[in-house]
Formats: structure tokens, C-alpha cells, sequence
């Protein structure tokens, strides 16, 4: 059995020469250990009880992050008055430093609970090695996807919905952002969103959906990308973030091909980025 977050709060008890799995030793669990995982430690931890605990964790968790913790950091750091004036701008300046944070958080628990059910990182990553042609082929097909979504049709759509300069005003946003961070954007969020976006959305949660849902393929498909696109928080272009995420989930389901997802969304977002910030 893996290690798993429960582990943690029964640290004294897995130093004590009581077996985890003795009535004396049970008894000893704290009340908050229990709270935070209520999985018996009894059973492999790949039921149906498990999934669905550490689904919902993974599911909720990001979306709480986002959209509450972030504007209450950047309240705090800016002031309501001033958060009330310009939130996106206050809400990204404090992104810059707790999206990476989220990503290596979100990721560590999705590996946590993959090796919690008995299974490794690389069970969702696929193959690496074999046949590189095709990866590569997967990665040019994503990426090709993803500057054609944000970088011609989103721009377009922006025109046509809010009206003639909308896009113009919203690149006016990113260079408002200060040189560095802009810099430090493009270098580190593409990175560790590519890595860890894709293993937490595609890798864990739309396999653990399919379970779930009992093999529905595109139910899970089409969960994870409405997830993947709240996570991104409520904006105007969410319907863009939702199709990126169930056209990767679709690509995903169809080869458990983790690296092209990864390689092309760290890409995307980089020529994005760079584009928004410098062009």
C-alpha cells in the first residue's frame, strides 16, 4: 500500500510497534486524521469509496484555491477598495506567485492518491519511448489546436461578441503587467501548468471519472473539461478553456498519451504568453 495523506496525521502510530491494523491501535487515531481521510486502512485503497473521495478532493480543492483563496490574498495584499477597481489585475499580480504554488499542490496529491490506489505516476503518463514519430505527430496536432483556439478563433469571437477593439482592451491588460513578471510568466506558469495540469485533469480525474461512471468515456471526458475550465475562473472566454480541456481529455482517452498534452499546453502557453505580454 502507498503512502497516503491519512499517513501523515498517524505518523506517531507508524513509529509505535503496534500494527496499524490492531484494535489498539485504531483507537489511538485523532478525530481530524479521521475527518481527512476516512478510508479504512484495512483495504486496498482502489475502491469505489476511495475514487470517489479523492475525485471530489481534486475536484472542489482547485476551484476553492482559484476563486477564493487567490482574491482574498490579493484583497489582503492590495486592499478591498483597490481589488474592487481592478481585480484582474490584482488577482493576476498575486497569481503569478500562487498558481505555480497550486500546480505543485494539486500535482503531489494526484500522485499521492495514484499511489494511494496502488498504482504509479507512469500508469497515467503512458508510453514515453514508444514510437516517438507518433508523439511527436500528437504534440504538432495539440499545439497546432491550441495557437489556432486562443490565437485566431478566441480574438475573433471577442470581435464579433463584444464588439469591435474588445480584444485590443484585453491585450492592453497583459502589458500592463510590469517587464519581470511578464518575463517570469512566460518562463515558469506554461511549465508548471503543462506538467501539472495535465496530470491532475487528464491523468487522475478523467480516469478516476471513467471509473466512476462506469467506462461512460465521454462523460468523464466532458467533466473534466468543464472542471479544467472553472479552474481557469469565471471570465468570458471560460467556453474556450472547457473545449481546450475536452478536446486534450478526447485525445487523451483515446491514446493514455500523457507527453504530448504536457509538451503542447507548455508550448501554447508560452507563444501565448509571449504574444499577450511582448507583441
Amino acid at each position: 500500500m502507498g503512502g497516503s495523506l491519512f499517513d501523515l496525521s498517524c505518523a506517531g502510530l507508524q513509529r509505535a510497534s503496534t500494527p496499524l491494523s490492531s484494535p489498539a491501535a485504531r483507537s489511538r487515531l485523532s478525530h481530524w486524521g479521521k475527518a481527512l481521510y476516512p478510508i479504512p486502512l484495512e483495504r486496498r485503497m482502489g475502491g469505489s469509496r476511495a475514487l470517489l473521495y479523492h475525485s471530489l478532493l481534486l475536484s472542489v480543492l482547485p476551484l476553492v484555491l482559484n476563486m477564493v483563496v487567490t482574491p482574498l490574498v490579493a484583497i489582503s495584499l492590495f486592499s478591498l477598495p483597490v481589488f474592487l477597481r481592478d481585480p484582474a489585475y490584482c488577482v493576476y499580480m498575486v497569481g503569478f506567485f500562487l498558481w505555480p504554488a497550486y500546480h505543485a499542490l494539486l500535482a503531489g496529491l494526484a500522485v499521492a492518491f495514484l499511489r494511494a490506489e496502488g498504482e504509479s505516476v507512469w500508469s497515467v503518463v503512458g508510453p514515453v519511448r514508444d514510437r516517438p514519430w507518433f508523439t511527436l505527430l500528437l504534440t504538432a496536432l495539440m499545439l497546432g489546436f491550441s495557437l489556432l483556439l486562443f490565437q485566431v478563433v478566441q480574438p475573433l469571437v471577442a470581435e464579433l461578441v463584444y464588439g469591435p477593439g474588445a480584444w485590443a482592451e484585453a491585450a492592453y491588460f497583459f502589458r500592463r503587467i510590469p517587464r519581470p513578471l511578464a518575463l517570469y510568466s512566460v518562463l515558469v506558469l506554461p511549465l508548471t501548468a503543462g506538467v501539472c495540469e495535465e496530470l491532475v485533469w487528464r491523468g487522475y480525474l478523467l480516469t478516476r471519472f471513467e471509473r466512476l461512471l462506469r467506462g461512460r468515456v465521454w462523460a468523464a471526458v466532458l467533466l473534466q473539461a468543464l472542471l479544467f475550465g472553472l479552474w481557469h475562473g469565471p471570465s468570458p472566454f471560460l467556453p474556450f478553456s472547457v473545449l481546450a480541456g475536452a478536446v486534450a481529455g478526447a485525445l487523451y482517452a483515446r491514446t493514455r498519451r500523457l507527453v504530448p498534452l504536457v509538451v503542447s499546453h507548455w508550448l501554447g502557453d508560452a507563444v501565448g504568453l509571449a504574444i499577450a505580454y511582448f507583441a
